[in-house]
């Protein structure tokens, strides 16, 4: 018998015994509330099932409240899974609820809407960017799967997204081994159920082959990345159709990681038009997901705009971030950051400086407001707005000298700015290495305010540690030569400076080394500006003929 019929024929019965039979109607809703369908309306006739459980749960509790509780969560956890548009705030609230009813229960089918309620809770929150919260209610999720062992097919399938959430906050927390490992085994998991309930389960095959395309990409494997995503574009446009909010949102994860692959391997036209179609896929649906709406389509805009800028067409790439930060306000956190930093590195980059300050005003606060809270994220966000801030106090804006030393830069001074990023960035360095060339960032950006303040001295001792990371990471990853070649050159000038002019010319010349040394070369005019301080600092040495040689060919460069 359909569940359908069974639902028809159990209505007016339980209407008739409610205590007799009200709780299998409930359970004939529960199971109507799951089954997915193709049809124009198939998910308002499963949040119909659901709310109609729930309401007939409630009534149930509220006669025998020692009875029905399991129930009643269950009937909850299936209206928080239906894919509808409610707030997020409204499903975690439902899914705190069914918790409570079921967090000290013993039998099957409460554990099961345990685990399953608290896989939902951890995805949503992961959504509004309640990343540490999520990841507990992950971890406590993967504990009561364990309980529930053996697992049946279905709860099988569960267990995989609870998995794939924590790869989605993994990925947040830029733990990217931990992603791939974790996303690969979701993706086995999946490829061993039994081809029916593959079927039965597909938007989650469709979710753990984009995530693991995603994490593929970020390691480098853009081909694998690739071919994962073409063997799952038939299930993502069968989800467009059957649940189109989720099912675009996934679609446009997907072409967002074959356009950053398909830029790696060379095709900027491709990777243009497969952002811009991601965005599309975001826009039409953007209002229709109170709670998250900007969300997505942020990351799409910034990531579009990022790519735009990589093939060397800024004003498209500034007005794509530009409008990536403003979609993100409507969320704020760590969204919005990530936009703004975005888009401030680009203002830098084309010395849009008067637009700058506006938006660093916004982004301190912001970083220092979330700090505490998701260190991982904010702290290196903050690091990089400090730097910001150091860049604007010492750099000519046009045709206008650098501001005076100590002027006030959203709220801080070039120096204070420089000296608070270097503690920072340090403090991360003791915890992870990884931002080692963050740090070496900093020191380079506390250099240029120290210098400007007129404290040379003190200039020159953070130059020397900032060479000192440069080289190491150079000795790793010679793509670190040029930055290298930098520090170099500056702790050259800053000896130069103080006199120490043995001292000096042993860093412009290792300056020039390194600079040869670059792959492709340093562009002609950075390659010039190593040359020509060499050259100074071989003139104040008195070895002029060598002066000039360095002198001549750093006019052949310019010339060319």
């Amino acid at each position: 018998m359909s569940v359908v019929v069974r639902i028809a024929l159990l209505r007016p019965m339980a209407r008739l015994d409610p205590a007799g039979w009200g709780p299998r109607l409930a359970e004939a809703l529960i199971t109507r509330s799951q089954v997915v369908s193709g049809l124009r309306g198939g998910t308002a006739r499963r949040t119909a099932a659901a709310e109609e459980a729930v309401a007939l749960c409630r009534r149930l509790v509220a006669e025998r409240p020692d009875r029905h509780r399991t129930a009643l969560a269950r009937a909850l956890v299936a209206r928080a899974g239906v894919p509808d548009v409610r707030p997020t705030t409204a499903v975690i609230a439902e899914l705190t609820e069914a918790i409570g009813y079921v967090e000290e229960s013993s039998d099957r089918l409460g554990l099961v809407a345990l685990a399953t309620a608290r896989m939902l809770l951890a995805r949503h929150r992961a959504h509004l960017g309640q990343v540490r919260e999520a990841l507990t209610s992950t971890r406590l999720a993967l504990r009561t799967w364990a309980d529930v062992e053996p697992l049946t097919v279905d709860d099988r399938a569960r267990w995989i997204l609870t998995l794939l959430v924590v790869g989605e906050c993994a990925t947040t927390l830029e733990r990217s081994d931990e992603a791939l490992d974790v996303r690969r085994q979701a993706w086995d998991a999946y490829r061993g159920l039994p081809w029916r309930h593959r079927l039965r389960w597909m938007s989650v095959g469709a979710n753990a082959a984009v995530s693991l395309a995603g994490s593929m990409a970020v390691h480098g494997r853009h081909r694998d990345a690739l071919e994962l995503l073409t063997a799952s574009a038939t299930n993502l446009e069968v989800l467009r159709s059957v649940t189109p909010v989720p099912g675009h949102r996934m679609s446009a994860d997907a072409l967002l990681t074959e356009a950053l692959c398909r830029q790696e391997l060379g095709d900027d036209e491709a990777a243009d038009r497969l952002a811009a179609t991601a965005v599309d896929h975001l826009r039409r649906f953007v209002d229709r997901t109170p709670g998250v709406r900007g969300s997505s389509l942020a990351h799409a805009l910034r990531t579009h705009g990022l790519l735009l800028l990589r093939s060397g067409r800024p004003d498209e790439g500034v007005a794509r971030l530009a409008e990536a930060v403003e979609v993100a306000r409507e969320g704020g956190g760590m969204h919005l950051a990530g936009a703004l930093a975005s888009l401030v590195s680009a203002r830098m980059t084309a010395g849009a400086w008067e637009d700058l300050e506006p938006l660093l005003e916004e982004f301190l606060p912001l970083c220092r407001r979330q700090a505490d809270d998701l260190p991982e994220v904010f702290r290196p966000l903050l690091v990089q707005s400090l730097c910001a801030v150091t860049v604007m106090s010492a750099f000519k804006r046009g045709d206008e000298d650098p501001p005076p030393p100590g002027t006030r830069i959203a709220g801080t001074t070039g120096t204070a700015a420089g000296r608070e990023a270097v503690e920072l960035a340090r403090s991360l360095v003791a915890e992870q290495p990884a931002y080692r060339a963050l740090l070496s960032a900093a020191l380079f950006g506390l250099d240029r305010a120290l210098n400007r303040s007129g404290d040379v001295a003190g200039a020159a001792e953070a130059l020397r540690e900032c060479v000192a990371l440069r080289r190491e990471l150079a000795d790793e990853d010679p793509a670190h030569r040029a930055d290298l070649s930098h520090a170099l050159g500056n702790l050259g000038n800053r000896l130069d400076a103080l006199g120490r002019l043995d001292e000096a010319y042993d860093a412009h010349r290792e300056s020039v080394e390194q600079a040869r040394a670059v792959d492709g070369g340093l562009p002609p005019a950075e390659m010039a500006v190593a040359l020509r301080n060499l050259a100074t600092s071989l003139a104040a040495l008195g070895r002029r003929d060598e002066a000039g040689r360095a002198l001549a060919e750093a006019d052949r460069l310019i010339a060319t």
